[in-house]
């Protein structure tokens, strides 16, 4: 479970995120949603490890989260950014397997196959579109099979279908007994399929 008691998360002087409370338990999926600006993906950074809170308790599985260590963390969660940038010509394949070389190909090709990759796995990523490299990072979020799994705007750049496609994924890990906490520019109509709901506003 992820327990989240009155935390603070700021940029300097500028406070994004105050006094936020919430528990996000383990099999589940939590939306984040509110308008921009708001900080729901400083938020998420904050859950992730990515960014020091500033006042308040965090704790993944009863342990407080400043006491992980990167390597720690790196074993108990996953990251899917919003923004995605290489600096060379990879393929997407070369890109899936980047520190996941030991991962199994029925994982491999399950997580391709699911996410519709496995048409463009072997092209450069700079012929791919916006929507197929966040997909690429969604599907690296879950190749290590993490229990924690944290993604900023899964939806941003996916058309209907593509959309569709990512929702009966992330239920089917559910199942599996994955915790996802996204973020989501979404009204809370379209996300009746989340265990719990956000509302940054």
């Amino acid at each position: 479970m992820i327990n989240i008691d009155s935390i603070s998360l700021a940029y300097g002087s500028h406070t994004v995120v105050q006094d936020f409370t919430a528990q996000i338990h383990r099999g589940t999926i939590t939306a984040i949603i509110g308008s921009n600006g708001v900080g729901k993906s400083t938020l998420l950074s904050g859950i992730a490890g990515e960014m020091k809170i500033t006042s308040g308790l965090l704790q993944l599985e009863s342990r407080e989260i400043s006491s992980y260590s990167l390597a720690e963390l790196a074993e108990v969660r996953s990251v899917a950014q919003q923004s995605h940038s290489y600096w060379m010509a990879y393929t997407a394949l070369e890109i899936l397997l980047l520190g996941n070389e030991n991962v199994s190909n029925e994982r491999l090709n399950y997580l391709t196959t699911e996410l519709g990759l496995t048409a463009f796995l072997h092209q450069r990523i700079t012929e791919l579109s916006g929507g197929q490299l966040q997909r690429i990072e969604i599907a690296r979020a879950f190749m290590r099979e993490l229990s924690l799994v944290l993604l900023d705007e899964p939806f941003a750049s996916q058309d209907l279908a593509s959309q569709g496609s990512l929702i009966e994924f992330f239920k089917a890990e559910r199942e599996l007994g994955r915790t996802i906490i996204l973020v989501a520019h979404r009204d809370r109509g379209a996300l009746e399929w989340c265990d719990q709901i956000i509302n940054l506003n």
